[in-house]
């Protein structure tokens, strides 16, 4: 028997963050920008952040990208600012929608995400369907595919699993049904 794991401890960044100006709670060691200041400094924007040493313990701020270095090629800008997350206003940037990874759209109306049903399980589920088909091209069996839940770090409660969200989602590991 062979079992795969599709990542350690993912991650879903923004989907579902209720406050673009409010940081982790937890992932918080050196500098850490809010997702708005890492906005704003990736468009070249320099930003005082707070610093952490050691983790979780504040150290104070400290003053990042002073050179005015930007993440986007030239001629492209940030797409969250395209997409009216955030401006620029008198020079300044400006967050215009705080709770905008909070919310996705389906049928026309706003929603609130729920991450595991609608990004981590199926992308597990993609996961799981792309490891059988290339196992069983190439003559294999039965495989095994291992699942860690989504890990937000704002809440690291087993309640959060995907167990039960969905009726595709039975536990942690998915076999193949045949």
């Amino acid at each position: 028997m062979l079992g795969f794991d599709s990542l350690n401890e993912p991650n879903l960044g923004m989907a579902g963050w209720p406050d673009l100006a409010v940081g982790s709670l937890f992932l918080r060691q050196g500098p850490s920008p809010t997702w708005f200041e890492s906005l704003r400094l990736g468009e070249g924007f320099e930003a005082s952040v707070a610093y952490y040493n050691p983790s979780l313990v504040p150290a104070g701020r400290v003053v990042l990208n002073t050179t005015h270095a930007r993440a986007w090629k030239r001629g492209c800008g940030c797409v969250w600012r395209q997409h009216g997350v955030w401006d620029v206003v008198d020079d300044k940037p400006v967050l215009l929608q705080r709770d905008y990874f909070k919310w996705r759209v389906q049928g026309g109306e706003r929603v609130q995400v729920d991450l595991a049903r609608d990004y981590f399980v199926p992308f597990a589920m993609r996961f799981k369907e792309a490891v059988n088909q290339a196992v069983l091209a190439r003559g294999g069996g039965r495989v095994l595919v291992f699942l860690d839940r989504d890990t937000s770090f704002e809440d690291a409660s087993v309640g959060l699993c995907p167990t039960g969200k969905c009726s595709h989602a039975p536990a942690h590991a998915w076999q193949r049904a045949h």
